[in-house]
């Protein structure tokens, strides 16, 4: 048996939740890093990384995140590439149309979704480590395959969260 402290020993999610429950791992996208732009403006990012739908040319977007499904918010920090630090908890009010106007931006806020509030103490303030190899390319994952393989690193202090 490990000694790790596992992500689900702080959130306590249910059998039940795990099974509605996805895991979205922000990386490095056109310049941008995900650690940095949540530190800059949690609310954005939360909103327009983590509920981000892809365009598809054909117009058939693929739907990653379902109603009444939640999503775990995670950003790749600049120090190291197996570092992670979590962003928010989020619950899946509803899906969104891709907007009329097109902006050429390959992705477009695809989702409505609420922070669950129970959750958010550890937003900004939980490092988990997890390796994400180099062909995965895919950043969503069922949080019934990974979330028994992130430990948590370190918890910040209130004072040095990243929210």
């Amino acid at each position: 048996m490990s000694d790790d402290i596992m992500l689900n020993d702080l959130l306590h999610l249910t059998d039940e939740e795990i099974r509605r429950t996805k895991i979205r791992c922000c990386t490095d996208y056109n310049g941008y890093n995900p650690a940095e732009e949540f530190q800059k403006d949690p609310d954005m990012f939360n909103t327009a990384w983590i509920l981000a739908r892809k365009k598809n040319e054909d117009g058939r977007d693929a739907e990653h995140l379902h109603k009444g499904w939640n999503v775990i918010g995670l950003a790749r920090l600049p120090i190291d590439k197996d570092l992670w630090v979590l962003t928010c908890i989020k619950r899946i009010s509803n899906t969104l149309d891709r907007p009329e106007e097109d902006n050429e931006a390959e992705h477009y806020v695809g989702y409505e979704g609420e922070e669950l509030p129970e959750y958010r103490k550890f937003c900004g303030r939980v490092i988990v480590r997890y390796h994400k190899s180099q062909g995965e390319a895919q950043p969503i994952y069922l949080a019934e395959n990974l979330l028994n393989e992130l430990p948590v690193e370190e918890i910040l202090p209130p004072k040095d969260s990243l929210r």
